[in-house]
């Protein structure tokens, strides 16, 4: 009988997966993640905060928050480029995040060069979403 229970890390299938994103990705293909959380500071006070994770080859924004009194200071353009910046170092190529589709944030997203790819309906408490992305120069 399959009995499914919860698994740690060291229940990790290594060989398996190894084998898998070789078949998927190509030889040499080693699927790396790493968390990341940047922020903007001026005068011992945080501005505005970055965080996701890196992914072979992409860079996801989880979150990008920006105090309302610092907004229109260029901070959440800022926290994006050292996070691309950072996520080139790891071979990043691409960056991508999903929003509301009624936030006003869209336009700041499309200032910057993101365009949308995907439209979630009936998402994140019933609301919509958009997925942005863009090639990191």
């Amino acid at each position: 009988m399959i009995k499914i229970s919860k698994a740690t890390r060291k229940d990790d299938l290594n060989k398996e997966w190894k084998e898998f994103s070789h078949l998927k990705y190509g030889q040499g293909a080693n699927w790396i993640e790493k968390i990341y959380r940047f922020k903007a500071v001026e005068d011992g006070k945080i501005l505005g905060t970055i965080e996701g994770k890196y992914e072979p080859g992409v860079i996801y924004i989880s979150a990008l928050m920006v105090t309302e009194n610092a907004r229109g200071k260029g901070i959440g353009r800022m926290l994006i480029e050292k996070t691309e910046k950072w996520g080139k170092t790891l071979g990043a190529h691409r960056t991508w995040l999903s929003t509301g589709a009624n936030w006003s944030n869209r336009s700041f997203y499309e200032k910057l060069g993101f365009k949308v790819i995907a439209n979630f309906s009936d998402f994140y408490f019933h609301k919509d979403f958009v997925i942005y992305s863009r090639l990191i120069k």
